[in-house]
């Protein structure tokens, strides 16, 4: 899925160990060649700060990687760094994944299947929600970090840090530089355009919605909309038919395939591709389908 690993520089002792060999072709009292200097300096050992609070150390560059988060699977996609990835979850669907073998879940893994692959890192998902995987990994002595993706912002820190990880600072740059793009043009095109109240349904029924504290409110916002589930949250939340009805959106979004209440087939419904939900590198392009459909006019 990505491109080779880069050689990682010279550790200390390696380098050390290189200069106390004897030269061949040196008579005595001749100066030595310089020895090889790398290319580029390694960034490790390397300490970082994850989304669960917690300094983690790498002391070696990670070369095999678990992610349990399909987002962060994607951005090592886009940073060109696949070939590290040695397993999967089971909703990361891109057949160029479809080789690695799954280990369940992005929750409550198959903590024996991770452990098996032999992964030099995890990446994981912070929450509540799955505190036996932590838990689990400790135990086995395999690292891992926790990386929780819920505004835009989280999203562009979740890019530097994997980009860091895989010593691919500059692909990183080129994509936090094209989302930053796509979603300031956006912001751009509907400059003026009187702001559209929207609900953005992501299925079930109660309906669950976008609140304060998401990728998605920040999305509608950026596209000329009012979430009228702003004030909802954090993050999503089961609403009542009644509630989102007595808060009169203009418009409902969804995601292609999710099933709306019946009680709200009279509201104008727009979907949008699957791939909004997903708070990832593809963020701008996200802001871009939900403007599409917010504000047709303005020819996209």
């Amino acid at each position: 899925m990505w491109p080779a690993v880069r050689m990682r520089a010279l550790s200390p002792l390696l380098l050390l160990a290189t200069l106390l060999l004897p030269l061949p072709g040196c008579g005595e009292g001749e100066p030595p060649p310089a020895p090889a200097v790398p290319e580029e300096d390694s960034p490790y050992p390397l300490t970082l700060r994850d989304d669960a609070g917690q300094e983690v150390l790498l002391e070696e560059e990670p070369l095999r990687i678990i992610s349990l988060v399909p987002a962060a699977t994607g951005i090592f996609q886009a940073l060109g760094e696949g070939n590290r990835l040695v397993g999967r979850t089971d909703y990361d669907l891109d057949p160029e994944l479809s080789h690695l073998p799954s280990v369940g879940g992005g929750l409550h893994p198959s903590v024996e299947r991770l452990v098996g692959l032999a992964p030099d890192l995890v990446v994981r998902f912070d929450g509540e929600s799955d505190q036996a995987t932590p838990a689990a990994l400790d135990a086995a002595g395999i690292q891992h970090i926790a990386v929780r993706p819920d505004t835009i912002g989280d999203i562009r820190r979740m890019i530097g840090t994997l980009a860091r990880i895989t010593d691919a600072t500059e692909e990183g740059e080129r994509l936090l530089t094209l989302m930053d793009g796509e979603l300031d043009r956006v912001r751009r095109l509907v400059e003026g355009e009187p702001p559209v109240r929207v609900a953005f349904i992501l299925g079930g029924d109660p309906p669950w919605v976008a609140g304060r504290g998401t990728f998605l409110h920040e999305l509608i916002e950026v596209a000329g909309g009012e979430n009228v589930f702003g004030d909802v949250g954090p993050l999503y939340s089961p609403v009542s038919v009644e509630e989102v009805i007595y808060r009169a959106p203009t418009l409902l979004l969804a995601p292609d395939g999710v099933g709306i209440p019946s009680g709200l087939a009279h509201l104008p419904l727009r979907r949008v591709p699957t791939d909004v939900q997903a708070p990832g590198h593809r963020v701008g392009s996200s802001a871009v389908e939900v403007a599409r459909v917010i504000h047709p006019e303005r020819g996209w």
